[in-house]
């Protein structure tokens, strides 16, 4: 019997939208550039009015191709807020196929036993990283499931930015860590109750990655160079180097479009096997 006619993976987002929170910088408007290259109409959320602008305007300047960029300022942790993003996005695109959890902050880096490590810090970095996926996550998929009534169970796809900072316990994050690991869970849970309505969720563990946010440690200013902290850390890989932005960025895209329906539940580790043992 002969093979049947092949499929060929497609990445092309066009007509698609997608939300992207923390989108103003980084690893988000990386994630958002890419989407944006590959005809996807695409959302940008965070907290600052002039990054979000400026990044919006730099969005359709450069890296648009069929679609359009939307920047909404808001906080990802506020009900009221993750609300008017979503009835923005309707209002704006029509419907949402792609949400992108990436909102997040690192806290304080201290000892379990220091002053420091409180529970201040602890709450302040859950309630961001974790109760603030909970529920961005839980009004995307909401949103997905009002259009299945209508579109026949179209689905959607939700995704997602862990660490791997939530599958090993690094000295002195514990906060981060913890809701890392929470996010991963909460990723299978989702996974699990949405599967039936056709939606995805899954996770991406990004290990080290240089960004504009991180540049100052990891690069020499008198050189240009690497730093001693840069090399260091690319000790801890496989790879002896660290990620770029563009790395993280063309994964999820591909998380995202149709080659990747069949996963669901799971997540990808990208981190120059710096879990995998030196």
């Amino acid at each position: 019997m002969p093979n049947r006619k092949i499929s060929i993976p497609s990445f092309d987002m066009t007509g698609k939208t997608v939300i992207v929170t923390g989108g103003s910088q980084g690893l988000g408007f990386g994630i958002a550039a890419a989407f944006c290259a590959y005809g996807a109409n695409v959302v940008i959320t965070a907290r600052t009015v002039s990054k979000v602008e400026d990044a919006e305007c730099d969005l359709n300047e450069n890296y648009c191709k069929g679609g359009k960029c939307l920047g909404i300022p808001a906080d990802s942790g506020k009900q009221e807020e993750i609300d008017m993003v979503i009835s923005k996005t309707i209002d704006t695109f029509g419907e949402l196929n792609v949400f992108v959890n990436n909102a997040g902050i690192s806290g304080k880096t201290a000892k379990i036993l220091t002053d420091e490590c409180n529970e201040a810090n602890f709450e302040h970095v859950v309630d961001i990283n974790l109760k603030g996926m909970f529920l961005f996550d839980k009004a995307a998929a909401a949103q997905m499931v009002k259009q299945n009534a209508v579109n026949g169970k179209k689905g959607g796809k939700i995704i997602n930015i862990a660490s791997v900072g939530g599958l090993v316990g690094g000295p002195g994050v514990v906060a981060y860590g913890a809701s890392k690991a929470g996010a991963l869970s909460l990723t299978k849970t989702f996974a699990n109750e949405l599967g039936r309505e056709n939606i995805t969720v899954t996770a991406v563990c990004p290990g080290y990655v240089v960004t504009p946010l991180n540049e100052d440690v990891f690069i020499d200013p008198e050189t240009g160079g690497w730093s001693k902290v840069y090399d260091l850390s690319a000790k801890n890989t496989a790879l002896r180097r660290l990620g770029t932005i563009e790395e993280v960025a063309g994964p999820v895209l591909a998380m995202a479009s149709d080659s990747f329906n069949y996963m669901t539940g799971s997540y990808l580790v990208l981190d120059g096997g710096q879990t995998i043992g030196r």
